[in-house]
Order: structure tokens, then sequence, then C-alpha cells
């Protein structure tokens, strides 16, 4: 091969003027190959041929029209390899030939002429016939590509396999196929080997890739036939031969005519199995069969998704695997159109850019990993030149740039791919300035081939497609400005499903038939997808926010000369994330050099953390999202090692098993580093009283291990890597070093940055205000382990002054007898949603709701709320219906700010209009304990309980929870007029799953009923026990709670105990106490709006009552036995396990193998609730108050529905498994799954 005499120098800069647009660059690739083939004839015999084209797309079936390719093309040159010498071995001195710089190419003619033969002896020798499955398993060859169209020949289904799978999974894949013959390349044999003896379907073993002269790899072939030799017992035959030997073979017992596809026998049979990488399981095999295997020869082989590059010659080079389709596809649309490709020398890739530069490609396919090698070499370069100061930067980019065009790709590149995985834009960009020619940016699958193009769907193929919510993982089609979701689709180019694997198929689509790509996109235009990330790459940190990790690893892979490679670790227990870095070392030290450092271990590092820290500031990453600490890694991530797949993507599940317990023992030295900074703190600020945006940097740097954080930034104390947990933890390191207690609430409000924290701090500090008027310490005792009823006072809260103020408020007698003005806190939660709507109706036409919404403006605020409807469109109808003329007002609020951090006209406005408050809202968070949740959930009621008695006394209902009076361990009911004050006199702080919200309830209830005692408040408290699915509404769950974390785990184990109770017996089965969401919220509004004086002739200023709003129905034998077996019939296959210690640590096993999203979804944080067998008869909880006052509405309003408590039922379970399926949170059941 020539150079060509192409009338540009390469060498010579063409600087685009800023328009890198590939629109602009076809225009100009166009041109430049007219004038490539003015001179050069190698790419004349490459241009595609219309009319052979036509031909090709004409015939009945996927081997007629490989044939008539390869007959049209004949005399042109097909497949290419690099020339050995064989005469000479490498200097390594193991006997392989010495590899010559130049490519040899086989013709049309002579490569079908191979095809014929191998095809021939295949079935001259027994080793495969028409309908066996044949596996190939090697690098990239003409070898290859001969064996995998001898399979297409004899109607036989090829089965590609990965060269660098585990023992496990391929053993898997050759007994699942029922393999008849492995076609293998001599490196691949040992592992070959292994497996053999538990595979009896393999009755030969064809060697491949054997180089004349190459003794190494005869010697090999020598030892494997003697190994395999032995396996020939009890009748079984297991031959070993060469590829020239059953090509001679068949050469001499004759070329057997091609086999049609109907000769098969089947309508449309197999033709191709494409297993999947196994990286999130066993390899899952996905069927082509013929009429899909023809479209693909016929169609996507021979189209572009642009028609313009049609006329392209195609000259390619080949490195990607060809188990995967962009390897197949490469090769398949080289053939149909008439080109050339050529096959890299070695399989490690350390040949590739010197093949490339022999081969001189018109066209190229980069994976990710190569285009960023391109970039990297470009940036270490730039770093070497700039030494020199007296050269603008620009130049030396020029030169640079122009250098690389001349030689590193070859010289007659006029199109370049990037797919497999995602490319940084900024890679994208540098690609098409530096080698100008268009880069096409592709998305694909193995299920569904070619997805988008630049971005934009190919409609060639795509005939349909949605975007789905996943709430779980923070991606919604309300989303604004783009919708996001994952991707559904159907295409023509779609595969049926997975090979002898029924569950996976019925996953891999939904319910309309569209397949699951798995995939998050945006969508920002009619045909637009912008791809984001694998769902299973979503992390989700404890905080709740999400990272799409292999988006940021690419960031970080790019943008730095000196970081080869990145791989981000987190998981749901943590708030931020750690990673492992592998530092281009040779960069590196030579950049430290430069800056007179030694370029020691430590050196590295504090470049490395410079460099990601830069490239954080530069793309504007949040705190979250950048690694708090990483191992170097000298060691590259590569294919060879196992951490890197085939197509060069990061294999999470073993760069995970090998760096795992390393990083989470960074995690707990981290901790400890905090705790010891923690100590210092006092000391280096000794008595004085610090600013308080010192008092917060401090206290963020020492608890979330920040340096340089701003403390008057935008981010929230989320984003910048804080959960739960640590927001505690800061509350009590600011309280001490300022004596200003902030609530842990306002530390996780995700509506504003830590500024807020600080503003709070200045306010309460210039105000004096030191601390608020009561804190867990003062009301409770420093160091209290248990929390008693009788400090549990109204007047430790509030000011004598205040106290005065709401004696002379306007008395509860002056209230109308139902409610006009109406206030709601918690609107946009669970139960809140429904409350608003049912306040909504039951408000007079005049009347008005208001809902304090946590957000920081108003119209921020109502799309919060309206959000909360969004997975029902019925649900936003009704709201909006009801919500007309001024009848619902949405205020940006917070229960704990003063006021409810309201302006002081528009509160004491409120403080005027309102007649009733609904008190919903709390933080329900049950890792924490009842100190930490004293602020936000006890303040918090006091300042529902300061708005009730300002001004006017206004009616007061609290919703609590049954929890409040729980635990108590006694056999009989528990009443609703029972004083809580009897029932619990003292409670622990803290004392597993959930006691901490249920204690500061108990306290908030505490409160309120001294309200009642003290000022005249008008006091309802709802004690609801487990809110279910709402029974219409679609998607209406509350996804995080305890019921539907237990039919995650069911689901996701499918394992169930006999009996969840310890003493079940034929005439007690136990009880499951739940009711409808709607239920629950239609119960508390009725009563909540309709006030009651109390009774004549008591002398009381104010009532007082409880309603247990549960499922009175305790003897109705629905237990959580019958609801797994309701779970059963919704098509979910669950095994029942005895004995119950048996089942639970069965169940912990599965829970803890399950990937990070599951895991976060199910019972794994509430593991210890189900440690031991429930008692049939646990506690009851009387509810004939409820009743009677629902009858008595009832009664009222001519509705029967509403004193009407169901029963849990079949029907709801299902609704509610349907909602999880709507949500992503489980898959779809099996039987309803097949009969749609």
């Amino acid at each position: 091969m020539n150079p060509s005499s192409d009338i540009h120098d390469p060498r010579e800069p063409e600087i685009l003027q800023n328009d890198d647009s590939n629109e602009t660059l076809l225009t100009r690739s166009l041109e430049r190959c007219a004038r490539l083939l003015a001179t050069d004839e190698e790419l004349r015999r490459a241009l595609p041929s219309p009319e052979a084209l036509e031909q090709i797309r004409s015939r009945q079936t996927a081997i007629e029209s490989v044939a008539t390719a390869f007959a049209l093309y004949a005399d042109r040159p097909c497949l290419g390899r690099r020339a050995l010498d064989v005469a000479a071995a490498e200097p390594d001195g193991g006997g392989s030939p010495r590899p010559l710089p130049e490519f040899r190419t086989a013709s049309y003619a002579d490569v079908w002429s191979r095809v014929e033969a191998f095809a021939s002896g295949l079935r001259h020798d027994r080793l495969a016939d028409t309908g066996d499955l044949v596996g190939i398993m090697g690098f990239g060859s003409t070898d290859w590509v001969v064996a995998d169209l001898a399979c297409l020949y004899l109607s036989a289904v090829s089965v590609p396999m990965q060269t660098s799978m585990i023992p496990a999974d391929l053993q898997h894949i050759v007994a699942e196929a029922e393999l008849a013959c492995i076609v293998c390349s001599v490196d691949q044999l040992a592992r070959i080997e292994a497996v053999l003896p538990r595979c009896p379907s393999v009755r030969g073993v064809v060697v491949i890739d054997l180089a004349d002269g190459d003794r190494r790899a005869q010697d090999e072939l020598d030892r494997a036939r003697r190994a395999l030799r032995a396996l020939e017992t009890g009748g079984r035959r297991l031959a070993v031969r060469t590829q020239q030997e059953v090509e001679r073979l068949g050469r001499q017992h004759g070329i057997v005519p091609k086999v049609l596809p109907e000769e098969r026998g089947e309508r449309d049979p197999l033709m191709t199995l494409m297993y999947t990488s196994g990286s999130t399981g066993s390899p899952k095999g996905a069927m082509i069969p013929e009429s899909l295997w023809r479209r693909y020869w016929q169609q996507a082989f021979t189209r572009s998704h642009d028609p313009r590059l049609d006329v392209l010659p195609h000259v390619g080079i080949n490195y990607s695997p060809m188990n995967h389709f962009i390897g197949r596809t490469q090769v398949g649309r080289s053939l149909m159109r008439g080109g050339v490709t050529h096959f890299v020398l070695r399989s490690d890739m350390s040949t590739l850019f010197e093949d490339i530069r022999l081969a001189r490609p018109t066209a190229l396919f980069l994976v990710p990993r190569i285009a960023e090698m391109i970039h990297q070499q470009f940036q270490a370069e730039l770093l070497k030149r700039s030494r020199d100061l007296d050269i603008a930067q620009e130049r030396i980019e020029h030169e640079i740039m122009a250098d690389m065009r001349a030689s590193l790709l070859g010289d007659r590149l006029l199109l370049a791919t990037v797919a497999s995985a995602p490319t940084p834009p900024e890679v994208l960009s540098f690609l098409k300035r530096c080698f100008e020619v268009p880069v096409i940016d592709g998305y694909g699958s193995t299920e569904a081939a070619s997805l988008t193009f630049d971005d934009r769907l190919d409609r060639e193929f795509v005939t349909e497609f949605k975007l789905v919510d996943m709430p779980e993982l923070g991606y919604r089609t309300a989303d604004e400005p783009y919708p996001r979701g994952e991707l559904h689709l159907r295409s023509l180019l779609m595969v049926p499903g997975y090979y002898k694997n029924e569950q996976a198929t019925r996953e891999l689509f939904d319910e309309e038939g569209l397949m699951n790509t798995g995939d998050i996109v945006e969508q920002r235009g009619p045909d637009t997808l912008v791809w984001i990330d694998r769902a299973r790459n979503v992390l989700k940190l404890s905080q709740g926010e999400f990272v799409a990790t292999s988006r940021i690893e690419a960031l970080y892979s790019a943008g730095s000369p000196f970081i080869h490679q990145a791989f981000l670790y987190g998981n749901s227990a943590r708030s931020y994330l750690l990673a492992v870095v592998v530092p281009d070392l040779q960069a590196a030290s030579a950049h430290l050099r430069r800056r007179g450092a030694e370029p020691d271990d430590a050196a590295v590092k504090q470049l490395l953390r410079e460099e990601i820290d830069r490239i954080a500031r530069d793309n504007q990453l949040r705190g979250y999202e950048i690694p708090r600490d990483f191992l170097v890694e000298g060691a590259p991530f590569t294919r060879e090692n196992g951490l890197l797949t085939e197509t060069q993507k990061p294999a999470r599940a073993r760069l995970r098993a090998r760096y795992g317990a390393r990083l989470e023992e960074m995690y707990a030295a981290i901790e400890r580093t905090q705790i010891e900074q923690l100590r210092g703190l006092h000391e280096e600020l000794g008595a004085t009283a610090p600013p308080a945006d010192v008092v917060v940097k401090r206290a963020l740097e020492a608890t979330l291990g920040l340096a340089d954080v701003e403390p008057r930034g935008a981010q929230s104390f989320a984003q910048l890597g804080g959960d739960s947990l640590t927001a505690a933890r800061f509350s009590r390191v600011v309280e001490d070093l300022s004596g200003v207690a902030v609530p842990v609430g306002l530390v996780l409000d995700p509506t504003s940055g830590v500024r807020a924290i600080v503003e709070h701090l200045e306010r309460a500090l210039a105000s004096g205000a030191a601390r608020r008027p009561a804190t867990f310490d003062e009301v409770h005792g420093a160091g209290a382990d248990v929390v008693r009823a009788a400090d549990v006072r109204l007047d430790r809260f509030l000011g004598p002054d205040e106290l005065a103020s709401a004696a002379r408020s306007t008395p509860a007698a002056a209230l109308p007898a139902r409610a006009r003005v109406a206030l709601l806190t918690g609107a946009n939660g669970f139960l809140g949603r429904f409350l608003a709507l049912e306040l909504l109706q039951r408000l007079p036409e005049e009347g008005r709701l208001y809902c304090v919404v946590r957000s920081r403006n108003d119209a921020l605020a109502f799309d919060r709320l309206r959000a909360a409807y969004a997975s029902d469109p019925a649900l936003v109808s009704e709201l909006d219906a009801l919500s007309g003329h001024g009848r619902l007002v949405v205020l940006a609020g917070d229960l704990m700010k003063p006021r409810f951090g309201l302006p002081d006209d528009l509160y004491a406005h409120l403080c005027s209009e309102v007649d009733c408050v609904v008190h919903n809202g709390a933080l329900v968070n049950h890792a924490l304990s009842y100190p930490q949740l004293f602020e936000p959930n006890v303040l918090g009621t006091v300042e529902a309980i300061r708005f009730a008695v300002a001004r006017r006394v206004k009616a007061m209902n609290y919703v609590s929870t049954i929890a409040a009076v729980g635990g108590l361990g006694r056999r009989g009911p528990i009443r609703e007029d029972e004083d809580l004050r009897a029932l619990w006199p003292e409670r622990p702080i803290d004392s597993g799953y959930a006691v901490g919200y249920a204690t500061s309830k108990w306290a908030s209830e505490l409160l309120l009923r001294d309200a009642r005692d003290t000022l005249g408040l008008p006091v309802n408290v709802y004690r609801p026990s487990s809110i279910m699915a709402h029974p219409l509404c679609r998607g209406q769950i509350n996804v995080p709670d305890f019921f539907t974390r237990l039919l995650c785990g069911l689901v996701y184990t499918a394992l169930a105990p006999r009996s969840f109770y310890q003493d079940v017996r034929p005439d007690r089965a136990g009880h499951y106490d739940g009711l409808p969401v709607d239920v629950v919220a239609r119960s508390i509004a009725a009563i909540a709006v309709d006030h009651q004086q109390p009774p004549a002739g008591t002398g009381e200023r104010a009532s007082h009552a409880t309603y247990h709003v549960v499922n009175p129905h305790w003897d109705d034998g629905i237990s959580l036995d019958v609801i797994v077996a309701w779970v059963r019939s919704a098509g979910y296959p669950i095994g029942r396990v005895d004995p119950y210690a048996a089942w639970y640590a069965a169940f912990r096993d599965r829970l803890m193998q399950l990937g990070e999203r599951q895991r976060h979804l199910s019972p794994l944080a509430i593991l210890p609730a189900w440690e031991h067998p429930a008692l049939v008869d646990g506690e009851v909880f009387d509810a004939e108050r409820l009743l009677a006052r629902l009858q008595q509405l009832a009664a009222r309003e001519g509705s029967g529905d509403l004193a009407a408590l169901p029963h849990v039922s079949e029907q709801l379970i299902h609704k509610h498994l349907d909602d999880m399926v709507a949500l992503g949170v489980i898959g779809p059941a099996a039987a309803r799954a097949a009969a749609s």
C-alpha cells in the first residue's frame, strides 16, 4: 500500500472557524474523498456499488444475501491481517513469527472458498451440522469470520463467546446452549479444556488463528490434544482439529450446498446467539432468528443513518471483540458494501496505532477508552511543548493536532464513530478539531441494535418509544426542563428474547411489548434523546442524592493528562464517594519534576487530587459527585486482568470485588479522622465566640471531611455529601461551638443551601438568643436515656408572655360548627397529598385551604405539591378542579422556623383567618433517635400550637402514629380514651427501629393534651397504622415504608416463612393492620372539618379526642401469611421455608446479594424487625370511637362509604404490586406478563 498523493498535506492545519459540527465536517470529508479517489486505486475498489447493494437486498434469506455479496465482490480485497515473517522468530525467544510492517489481504473469492470448505468439513467430520449450536471463541480475525459465515452456510447457530469470561460463565454458556462444537483460538484452549469435562454435548474443538511456523502455538495445540483425548471415555467422541484440517477435509470430500433456513423445518429458526457480558448475573443469550438476521444483512449492514455516508469507500480496522455486536457490525457493513477490513495484530491493543497507520483506514470505530487515549496523548504533548512560554498556546495546539492528523490514524481518515459507552463532549470536540472529520456518536444495545446517532433517534428501525418514570433513581418524565426516565422502545431490530430464560425475557419487555433498555435518557426534542447512564450504574447515596457514575468517571479520565482511569465507589449507606484512580505515571512524574518536586507517592496523589478538584470545578460537579478520597492504583484496568470488559467498559462487579474491602477501610479511616478533628475543634476555637460562617465552615470540615468549603454557598448539606446521621452530628457540633441549636430539619432542607444555616446562626446570635426557648437537654435533662411524660409541659416551650397572650385569644367556643378555612402541614407527603384533596372536597365552596410546603418560594412550593400527584393524570386533574378560584393557596414555609418562616403580615392574616389546623408534617426518619428528632418534630408541633392559639383559638388536628402507644405488650385492647400519660409515663430515647420517631409523636401528643388543658385548644389526635396503596390511583404507594419494603423482599428473594406467626392455629390466624390511604385521609378530613364543642355541663373549654385509624377487623384472619398467598396469586413465585430461623437466614442472605438499587428498596434497613416471628394474639387497638364518629358523620352526609373501613383484600395487594411495577420497584409478574 503506497501513501496517497492527496492534494492536501494533512500536516497543514485547516483550522475550523468555530464550527466543528458534523454537518460541516461531512462536507469537507466528501470533498476530500473526491480528491483521494482521483489517485488511490485501492479506495476506488472499496467503493460501494448501488447495483450490488440492490441485488443483496432483494434476496430471500440471510445466507443468500451474503453469498450474493461475495460473488459480486469476488475480485475485491476482503479481509486483511498483519504479514508475518515465518523465518524470523520474535526476540522473546518463544518461537512466534515476527510481524512485518504491512497487511496482507484475502479476496472475497478466497474467503468464500474457505467458508464453503470449512462448512463442508464440519459436516463431513460430524463436528457440526444444520441446526447445531457452534461456539466461536477468539479475537477478531479472518479465521473467526470464516467460522461464523460457515455456520450461516450450514444453517447452524453461531454462538460467539467472550475471551475474558470467568470459567463459571463459560461453562454456563456451553451447557445452556448445548454446543456441539467449539471453534477457538489456540490461546483459549486451556479455558475450553477446563470446562469440557462438565459439558458432554461438545463433540469437537476446532482451533483457529494458527500461524505457520508458530512453534509456541503448535506446542500448546499438542498439549491440549493429549489432555482432551483423556475425555474420550464411555463412548464420548471429542475430536480436536485445526481449521486448516477441517477445510482440507471439506475440499477432499466435496463442497456441500448451502442450507436455506426453511430446510430446518422451523417457522423462524434461530441463527445466532449473542451472549451478554454477565456483569449483573449469568450471561444471557440474546436470540437472533432468521427474520432478524436477514434484516441485519440486508438493511442494517447496507445502509447508513445518513445516506451521504453511503458513498464513502470502506477501508476499516477492527480491534473490537467479535462476540460483541460492534465487532460483527463493523465486519458485516464492510462485507455488504464491498469494503476491506483489517484485523489488528494483538488483542491487548499494544500494536493498535501501528496497525492503524499501516491500514490507513477511511472509517474508524473508537470505543471511548481509545478516544480518551488519543486525547490524553494530545494533552501530554501539549504539556511538554508548553514549557516554551514564548509560543502562544493556540499555535502549539494547532501544531500538535497537525502532527497527529498526519500520522496517528493514517492519512485517509474520512469518518469516525464512537459508541459502546459515553464519550465526554470535550473528547468528541477534540477529535473533530484534530482530525477534521465527522465524529458520529452512536448509542445502541445488543438487544435492540442501533438506537441513536448524535442523539437523534434512528427512525429507520425504531418505530416507537416512551420514557418511564424511575422515581427511586430521581428521574421523572415531569422533570424540567426536559423529561427524563428509563427508555422503552420498539425496534425492527430488537431481539424476541433470551435463550432458555423466560424470566429474563419477561423482564426485557413491558406490558405494551416495548423493550426495556435499562438506560436512563433525557428527551430534548421529539426524536432527540441524550443518554445519561445505565439504571444499574446510578448510585443512590444515603442522603438521597443520585450519582451517574459512568458519566463522571469519563469526565475525570478524559479531563486530565495525568488521570488514565477512574472508578467511583459508593453505596446507599454512605453520603459521599470514594474512588480508585489509575494515573499516567509517566506524564505525572514528568510534570512533577518540571515543578521541582520528587514524584513520590504523596506528590502523585496530591497532583491527582488537584486535577480531580479542577475537573469538578470546570464541570460544575456537586459536592457529592467528587470523591472524598481515593486509592492510587499503579496497574491499569485491562481486559487481561478482568477489570475491563471486552468493549473496554469498566467491569464494575470485578472492580468492586477487587477494591471494595480497601475502600470500606478508607470509609472507616475517614470517620475516625473526623472524630479526632471534632475533639480538637474546641481547643482550637477556645472560649471565644467565632463568627457564624467560621462555625459552619469548621463544622462542615469536621463532619463531612471537606476542605475549603464555602459556608455561604448555594449547595445544600445533602449536595455536599451529608445525610440524616451526619446532619445530626453536624447540628451537635454547631451547638457545641456556638451555643445555638440548629434543627436537623433545617440542615437537611433540600430547598436551601448551607448559607441558610449561617443566616440562622447570625440571627440567633444577633438577637442574643443563644438558644431556642427549649432544647432536649432543658426539657429532659442532659444525657437522659429515658424521657418522662411529666417533663413534657407546654410552659417549658412557651414563655409567660406567650401563654398570657394565648389566654387572651378568641376562645374555641367561637369556632364555626364546620371549618371554613384550614391550614395543612406536610401536604406533599404520601398521606398529606390525599388529605389536601379530601379537605378541598369538604370545605365549603367559598372556603380555602392553605398548604405549607418547604421550598424557596410559593411557585416552587406549588410545583412540589402538584408533582406528588404526577403518577396518575386523574389525580392532577382532580387537584386542578378542586383548587380553582383561590380555594388552594400553597405557601413556601418551614415548620422549624418561627412563624413557619412566613412574612409577619401573612402570618398575622392566617392567625385571624384559619379556623382549622391539620398538622401532618414531620420529619419521618426511622433511623434517627428521639433527641435527633426533637427539634423537627416536637418543636415543629410547638410552632403549630403557637399558631393555633394566636389571636383566635383554632381546632387542632394532629396526625400521630399508632406506634406512639404500641409496644406495651399487653393482651387486652388499647382504647382510644386511655390517657397517654398513664399508658407511657416514660419512654426510652432509642431502643430499636423507629422508636425515636414514635417517641417524638408521643411527646407531641403530650404537648397537645397540655395545650387543651391549659389554653383551651380543641384537639383531635389521629393514630394511623400501616397506610397502604390507593385502591384506584396509579403509582400511589409509599415506596420506603415498612409494608412496601416487605413486599419488595418477598418478590426479590422469592422466599417467605411457613408462617410469620409463632403460635398460629386454626381458630386464630393473625391479622394485618392496614388501611388504604384514601380511607385514612377521608376519615381524618371528615372529622377535622366538623368541629365538636365539649359536652354541656362538663366545664371543659375545649374537646380532646383520640382516634385509632386502624383496620378494626381483628378476627378476619387476613394475616401476612394470607398476603403472601396473594402475592403468589399475582404471579410472583414465592417458596415457603420452615423453620422461621432458616427462612430469616436465607432471606437475609439473598437480600445481601441484591444489587445496590434493590438493596436500597428492600427490607435490609429494617431487617431486625423480622428476626423473630410475631404473636398471633398481638396488640389490638380499639377503634370504637372512630367508628362511632364516622357513622355519625355518614348518617348526616347520607354516605355509607365514610363509615366503611375495608378489609385488606387480594385486589388491594395486587394493586399495590402493580404500583410497584409502575414505579420500577419490582418487575412485572410472570403469569400476567405472559398473559399480556
